[in-house]
């Protein structure tokens, strides 16, 4: 939807260099920029320990998968939440992270809301996530993703913003 959108305005008379502007993605090629998400994400604590891997990048989207474990569920037997927060905080990010414009952009989930749509209770499985950027502006990004076990179940939906801030010029 993005890409459709900068595609038809990049070469008619409202082109500016706000909408021109190649994103990072374009300029490294979606092979790079995976491989580079992925050293990001090994180096972070909290992604490591849970063992969660990126596992594609293209415009705008982003799919992580993580092989559950039993420390991941709760005293009902549950996976926990905030796991699959987790994995959706990721993959909506980077989703958002492929059509960033300018050099030096400092970006965050200022809110993101989750839906859980099914509980679950099985261990031996690898979940998925799939985050996609709706919209990303000047000053805001929109996100939405869903986690999905290994059955193609849908478990949770998830719709966030991103706030972006720009260096000053």
């Amino acid at each position: 939807m993005v890409t459709e959108t900068a595609e038809r305005t990049a070469h008619g008379p409202q082109c500016n260099l706000e909408r021109c502007a190649m994103s990072l993605l374009q300029k490294v090629g979606e092979e790079t920029f995976l491989q580079r998400a992925q050293e990001i994400a090994a180096s972070q604590p909290l992604f490591s320990w849970l063992g969660a891997r990126i596992v594609s990048v293209s415009e705008g989207a982003c799919e992580v998968e993580l092989p559950l474990r039993r420390e991941f569920m709760n005293d009902r037997d549950t996976l926990q939440g905030t796991v699959l927060f987790a994995l959706l905080d990721a993959a909506t990010f980077v989703a958002s992270r492929t059509l960033v414009r300018h050099r030096g952009e400092v970006d965050f989930h200022q809110e993101m809301k989750l839906n859980f749509i099914k509980a679950v209770r099985e261990v031996n499985q690898t979940i998925r996530a799939r985050g996609r950027a709706l919209h990303r502006g000047r000053s805001t990004a929109v996100v939405e993703g869903e986690v999905y076990d290994e059955i193609g179940d849908l478990l949770v939906k998830a719709l966030g913003t991103i706030a972006i801030l720009r260096p000053q010029s």
